[in-house]
């Protein structure tokens, strides 16, 4: 079993420091020494570069991969928002980004969230295969949300007409041919593909959100 929590702070700059990120991964991790764990720690690495306080924990199979599992992180994240916004920082600067399992774990909190105003990027998207045991309501959704799907993923896909009609949502269609794995890749080329797109949409978000204020 390993559970390891990896939360970053970004020093100083406070347009940096505003900007938070939970950062969710995907299924089966069958170890410290799992290749995957390395590719994941190189995706959370650019996301801290892009100027994210980065929260990220790694989640083994044991502990993990079940509907029960789901439920509980994601009443944690949720639970870990809440608090950051009840001391008084502003939902457009909170993202939950999640891959895979960790896409449907972001489905949930934002559910338990239940703010209009946070972003969620589901990396991968929506589920779409029926053998995907995992108790998510789309009807509870809720956020700002952003889908970034593969067009040869056979697991998951697009979240057209499954999230409430009146939330706020977008979504990107990737052509890579890796499928589901794009996202999951560590090496520019491959997470250039949706990493672009988050972050000028999490930027756009930010900036409607300042000038309505104002």
């Amino acid at each position: 079993m390993v559970t390891c929590l990896v939360t970053t702070v970004v020093p100083d700059t406070a347009r940096a420091a505003e900007r938070h990120l939970f950062y969710l991964h995907g299924c089966c991790i069958k170890g410290q020494d799992d290749p995957k764990v390395k590719a994941y720690e190189t995706i959370v690495s650019d996301l801290k570069k892009s100027g994210f306080n980065v929260k990220y924990e790694l989640r083994t199979a044991d502990v993990g991969d079940n509907d029960a599992a789901v439920q509980a992180h994601a009443a944690k994240i949720a639970g870990e928002v809440q608090g950051m916004l009840s001391k008084g920082t502003s939902p457009g600067d909170i993202t939950v980004v999640g891959y895979s399992l960790g896409s449907m774990t972001a489905l949930v909190a934002s559910g338990l969230i239940a703010n209009p105003k946070i972003n969620i990027v589901l990396l991968a998207g929506c589920p779409i295969n029926p053998a995907i045991k995992v108790n998510i309501d789309f009807a509870k959704v809720q956020g700002r949300v952003m889908s970034i799907y593969d067009t040869k993923d056979v697991k998951f896909g697009s979240c057209q007409g499954r999230l409430p009609p009146d939330i706020t949502f977008q979504e990107v269609v990737l052509n890579s041919g890796e499928g589901h794995a794009v996202f999951k890749m560590p090496d520019d080329q491959h997470v250039k593909l949706w990493m672009d797109p988050l972050l000028s949409w999490v930027g756009d978000v930010r900036r409607k959100a300042a000038s309505a204020s104002r």
